[in-house]
């Protein structure tokens, strides 16, 4: 079972009520680009309502742009289960894929990928959508957060390929990354359809805000993922590194991760209040103060989504379900090719 903290997250989830019509789609889009080796895989892959998590991520989204945030952010399990074979122990196999990947939202949208997979073509197709009507420093700060997103996957193969333990610092360093929010929190703005001026995005305080939600989320998976990791021996897991490292015990750890998060919410709260005094110092204008709260207002529906949705979904190990059994046949396919 995904394991809850007792954390409880001061943020309220709010239903998308464009979800059932944005799930259907997206399997047909899953379907379409051969994500999944057959409809068997494609029903598992449906149990895990990855589409409700986005619905609650994204409450205000509709159509077009729910359908891009759906497709966009499901995209990265996939991604994520690719790298749960021999991909994600013998890096040298990933280096074309990745390359491969980082290198879509650095060429014009619309360019067909050069290394042809289901993966690349789906993520060419999500860039396409993505970058449409955003500025150019938009484009620029959402292709780096995708680059870093991308290679963190190496890092972590080269890391199972050598069996060295991780350190705590090292690890979240790394996790910040794989964990994928970057681009996830970018879609707040592009589904919303307003930016934030680059001097606000690049001050302390959302800079604060941004990386307390992305902490709190990782730090919620690798709660509710434990099982799955210490399964297939991945060292992965903040839970398992603390338990290595300390030798402390299973209740000990968790609660470790759990006061982790509780400290995150804190400073997340506390820094939230000072948003107006940052926009009077930036001079900032009714729409631009807009923008900021509505980005500040997304990360909390980000954090509140992830909690609901990991601890409810079959992914995670729900009884009845499998959490390996939507194996997807992108894995097999990038593995042959990238080799």
């Amino acid at each position: 079972m995904p394991q809850r903290s007792d954390a409880v997250l001061p943020f309220t989830t709010r239903a998308n009520p464009d979800v059932p019509r944005a799930r259907a789609r997206h399997l047909a889009w899953v379907r379409a680009h051969g994500l999944l080796a057959d409809e068997a895989q494609l029903r598992r892959y449906g149990s895990w309502r990855l589409t409700d998590l986005v619905g609650y991520a994204y409450p205000g989204a509709r159509g077009d742009d729910l359908d891009l945030a759906t497709d966009s952010v499901c995209l990265g399990f996939p991604l994520d289960d690719a790298f749960d074979g021999p991909l994600g122990r013998h890096p040298e196999r990933a280096v074309p894929l990745i390359a491969e990947l980082c290198a879509i939202p650095r060429r014009a949208p619309g360019a067909r990928p050069r290394l042809d997979l289901p993966l690349t073509r789906a993520y060419a197709d999500v860039w396409q959508r993505t970058a449409a009507g955003m500025s150019a420093a938009w484009r620029e700060r959402a292709a780096r957060h995708l680059g870093r997103f991308f290679r963190s996957y190496l890092a972590e193969a080269r890391n199972r390929s050598s069996g060295e333990a991780l350190t705590e610092a090292a690890y979240v360093r790394l996790r910040r990354e794989s964990v994928g929010t970057g681009p996830c929190f970018d879609l707040i703005e592009r589904t919303g359809h307003f930016e934030v001026p680059p001097a606000a995005h690049a001050s302390g305080e959302l800079r604060t805000l941004t990386r307390c939600a992305g902490d709190v989320i990782f730090l919620g998976n690798d709660l509710h993922s434990l099982a799955r990791e210490e399964s297939r021996g991945d060292p992965h897991n903040l839970v398992l590194i603390r338990e290595h490292a300390t030798g402390c015990t299973r209740a000990e750890a968790t609660a470790y991760v759990t006061a982790e998060i509780r400290k995150r919410v804190r400073l997340f709260t506390t820094v939230s209040r000072r948003l107006p005094r940052l926009c009077a110092r930036l001079g900032l204008g009714p729409a631009d103060r807009a923008a900021v709260e509505a980005y500040a207002a997304g990360l909390r529906a980000w954090m509140a989504a992830n909690e609901l949705w990991g601890t409810t979904s079959p992914r995670y190990g729900t009884p009845g379900v499998s959490p390996d059994a939507a194996a997807p046949a992108a894995a097999p396919r990038a593995a042959a090719r990238a080799t």
